[in-house]
């Protein structure tokens, strides 16, 4: 059993927690206002004076911590300065997980990323994550990042209300090969990295199947009995910043971390069942 702290417990550090308290580790939370939960503290990342003994006394620290919004100043706050200061007051962890972003890359070709591709971000989101993931270099402990593609879920069906919408999507959009993992898949990876007896020092968390826009969004109108979205301008909908590449999470599955959801059919199909 392992003494957990997760800082920035939202979307999916939230579900991370629940997982490892299912399979007997002791979890401690951080979030700006917590919501009544066992082992939930205030804490500001900014702010190290409002850091409670949970964080440093954890033997395992995981930085989940989302930016306030996407400006360049919140980047900065959210994957910099507080990571940074998270770090340094991790005095007793052993392992620190951080949750990084696959849009540390800008390959926009199509082509195979895996962790040895070279990270040239083309945005300062993209800009201020790598140089976060930089700062692990100098933990004091065993430090991986794990950069997951687009995370969608329960509450994040935005595909699903497009399609009932019939709203239009340009041919570029259709075209693109995107790439996501379930927020549930996120949470299982990081359970399987607070418990591996090692890590390597950088993962890519994404679902097995790389897939045109376009097929998923036809999937999906056909599971919904409704046409197809309408073909639009080009300017009709840019419908991720994530480029046109395949991500590759292959790593994490030679460790023998298997995917609840491999492929957009399987996660879509469960969004769709419970109503999204």
């Amino acid at each position: 059993m392992a003494k957990v702290f997760i800082a920035g417990a939202g979307y999916v550090g939230t579900v991370a927690a629940a997982f490892l308290a299912q399979a007997g580790h002791a979890v401690a939370i951080g979030r700006r206002t917590p919501r009544g939960e066992p082992g939930a503290h205030a804490m500001d990342v900014l702010r190290p004076e409002t850091y409670p003994a949970a964080l440093h006394e954890a033997g395992c620290v995981i930085y989940c911590v989302s930016a306030d919004g996407f400006t360049e100043e919140a980047y900065r706050d959210a994957y910099v300065t507080g990571l940074g200061n998270v770090i340094a007051a991790s005095a007793a962890a052993r392992r620190f997980i951080f949750v990084s972003s696959t849009g540390v890359f800008g390959q926009d070709d199509g082509s195979v990323v895996d962790e040895a591709s070279p990270a040239v971000p083309k945005g300062f989101s993209g800009r201020a994550l790598l140089d976060g993931e930089a700062l692990l270099t100098g933990a004091p402990c065993e430090a991986t990042t794990i950069r997951f593609s687009g995370i969608y879920g329960p509450g994040r069906d935005r595909l699903v209300r497009m399609v009932r919408a019939a709203a239009p999507v340009s041919a570029k959009s259709r075209a693109a090969i995107t790439n996501r993992i379930h927020r549930d898949d996120c949470a299982r990876a990081l359970v399987h990295l607070v418990e591996r007896r090692t890590v390597q020092p950088l993962y890519l968390g994404s679902d097995e199947a790389p897939t045109p826009m376009g097929e998923i969004l036809d999937w999906i109108a056909a599971r919904l009995g409704v046409p197809p979205p309408p073909v639009g301008e080009d300017s009709a909908q840019v419908l991720q910043r994530g480029g046109n590449k395949r991500i590759s999470s292959a790593r994490l599955r030679a460790e023998g971390f298997g995917l609840r959801y491999p492929t957009y059919r399987e996660g879509f199909e469960a969004l769709l069942a419970g109503g999204g």
